[in-house]
């Protein structure tokens, strides 16, 4: 009994260390199917943001503003924008003001398990990250930008999600 056990137990405990680094990984990429079904099914842009700091990740829609008003407002809102544009345009060139964005909701907020956080975060875009928190926008088509995400474990484990933009597959390595 004592040799059997001799046996087990170290193996139990090194399965127990790396259970909260699969189960953050597991999180991040439940968020992403999230993400991307959400904003397929509903038809919005959905947002997933990593907070470094607070070991969150906050799923969040934008909806259409369009989709709030009616067919009255939005031709008025349409053609002060014309009006906007052309005087811009007659003035020297500068770009127009920027279009009302929609209305944000949060969809779901989730903690990574304790004693995980996320110490890498990279896309091709740079402006996807500002002091610890970084984001990655789904489009109602099911793209996203693609992007990775590395946590890690108080064992310095470590575990890489990467997401492919255009098929929309998430890959996750142990390190």
């Amino acid at each position: 009994m004592l040799l059997a056990s001799a046996i087990a137990v170290p193996s139990f405990v090194r399965s127990y260390r790396g259970a909260k680094l699969r189960t953050s990984a597991r999180a991040v990429v439940m968020s992403h199917r999230y993400a991307r079904g959400t904003a397929v099914l509903k038809q919005v842009e959905v947002a997933v943001l990593y907070d470094a700091k607070k070991n969150t990740i906050e799923i969040v829609s934008v909806t259409d503003p369009a989709a709030a008003r009616n067919h009255d407002q939005v031709a008025e809102e349409r053609a002060r924008a014309a009006e906007d544009l052309a005087k811009v345009t007659a003035a020297g060139g500068a770009e127009p003001p920027p279009r009302p964005a929609g209305a944000v909701a949060s969809e779901l907020v989730r903690r990574l398990a304790e004693g995980v956080s996320i110490v890498n975060f990279e896309s091709e875009k740079v402006e996807q990250e500002k002091d610890g928190l970084y984001w990655v926008r789904y489009y109602s088509s099911g793209m996203c930008d693609e992007y990775s995400v590395e946590l890690v474990d108080e064992y310095n484990k470590s575990a890489t999600v990467k997401v492919d933009s255009i098929s929309g597959k998430a890959k996750v390595e142990y390190d």
